[in-house]
């Protein structure tokens, strides 16, 4: 039932609401990137943390001066950029095995600016990075962060954050190991390919020595990559969901952590 009651206590629970609602709104995936401008994630983050806040039954806050209350408002703002930065993390993912790729077929060297994270990233790095963005969006990815950040109150009351850091630690070291073995597994299959073009043309130079197998090589690796890419994609709905459930593991350790 939603509570229309007002006062200046209200007013201070809801600015703790807010500060985590839109740290998660700055850098979660699709709310945080610079396509949206700044102030469609305040208002938006404004209106959620309303809706949050009709819903939340309101408890006292443990403060008795303005300097308690700026730390509690920090604590509620770390809470909301964990959530976010780890949903972002998971998608940094599909850039990393897009740069296994590109590695192995030689297009390291062409890169294209991606006014989305403000930085350069290579071209199958951004192909598969936009295509699944494109997938999560189709499967409701971005219900899940508003979903995720209202039950965050359920699991740690407004100011009742308790940061255990070495409960941290064992959550990011479990989440890079997973990291980078997750991303080389989505880059396998061309890795795999191209280690046995690379033997074939080793045999062929020893075989024929007076041909160029180096710029013969360029090309059928080239060729290659692209076609094991384009057959790839099949596997992309696969590899988007599991990338969402990595996402809601890592969000629900996280919280765990802070409670």
């Amino acid at each position: 039932m939603l509570s229309t009651t007002f006062s200046i206590y209200h007013l201070e629970f809801y600015l703790l609401l807010f500060a985590r609602i839109v740290g998660v709104v700055s850098v979660a995936p699709i709310y945080g990137t610079r396509g949206v401008p700044r102030r469609v994630r305040v208002g938006f983050g404004l209106c959620i943390a309303l809706i949050v806040a009709s819903i939340v039954e309101y408890t006292p806050l443990n403060y008795t001066t303005l300097l308690e209350f700026t730390i509690l408002l920090i604590k509620e703002l770390l809470i909301g950029l964990s959530i976010g930065f780890a949903s972002m993390l998971c998608m940094t993912i599909i850039n990393l095995s897009g740069m296994f790729i590109d590695r192995e077929i030689g297009l390291t060297m062409v890169t294209a600016f991606d006014p989305t994270t403000n930085a350069s990233t290579t071209i199958s790095a951004d192909f598969y990075n936009y295509l699944v963005l494109v997938i999560m969006l189709c499967s409701n990815m971005h219900y899940f962060v508003i979903s995720a950040v209202c039950d965050s109150f359920q699991v740690i009351p407004v100011g009742g954050a308790i940061f255990d850091g070495e409960a941290f630690y064992g959550v990011v070291l479990t989440f890079l190991r997973e990291y980078f073995e997750i991303a080389f597994r989505i880059a396998l299959p061309i890795f795999i390919t191209i280690t046995l073009v690379n033997v074939l043309l080793g045999v062929l130079a020893k075989a024929t020595p007076q041909m160029n197998m180096f710029s013969v090589g360029i090309e059928i690796k080239l060729i290659l990559g692209l076609l094991i890419m384009v057959a790839m994609v099949i596997f992309l709905p696969n590899i988007t969901d599991f990338i969402y459930g990595i996402t809601e593991d890592l969000v629900l350790e996280l919280m765990k952590a802070m409670y």
